[in-house]
């Protein structure tokens, strides 16, 4: 069964027909600039499903939504890193800023070296393409952007 599903882009907009189930990242997975959707006025990420009518937009990492999502998700590679090289620390919060994003541990205090080793970390952890999903907060369960 299909859908139709009207995809704007930079002031365009699009009819498309695609197969029932079909999600954003069926839909824009390939392009790394986009890293969440907004449909029908709710941003949402890209594992969503779309459904008949549904309006949709790719949020772009360069957008000032898109670049939070990219700071929140930093923020959760950071903290995903840190428990790896010491499971002890315990996690606070760490939300994005308007210049980037902190993240409050509970730790011994960390050394320049150890800051290094937690940015190798953080990059070995990018590459592995890990997939962010945000999931309902009622359901208990983090927002990952």
């Amino acid at each position: 069964m299909s859908v139709n599903i009207i995809v704007t882009r930079d002031q365009a907009s699009e009819s498309q027909v695609v197969e029932q189930g079909v999600t954003g990242l069926d839909l824009f997975g390939n392009d790394r600039s986009i890293v969440a959707m907004n449909v029908n006025g709710t941003t949402v990420d890209l594992a969503t499903i779309v459904n008949d009518g549904d309006q949709i937009t790719p949020v772009l990492m360069t957008s000032d939504e898109g670049l939070s999502i990219v700071r929140h998700s930093a923020a959760h590679v950071t903290a995903q890193a840190l428990q790896e090289i010491f499971p002890e620390a315990k996690l606070g919060i760490g939300p994005p800023i308007v210049d980037g994003f902190y993240y409050d541990f509970q730790t011994d205090p960390l050394s320049p070296d150890d800051l290094k080793v937690i940015e190798k970390k953080m990059q070995a952890i990018i590459k592995e393409r890990q997939r962010f999903v945000r999931t309902d907060p009622r359901q208990e369960q983090c927002l990952c952007g």
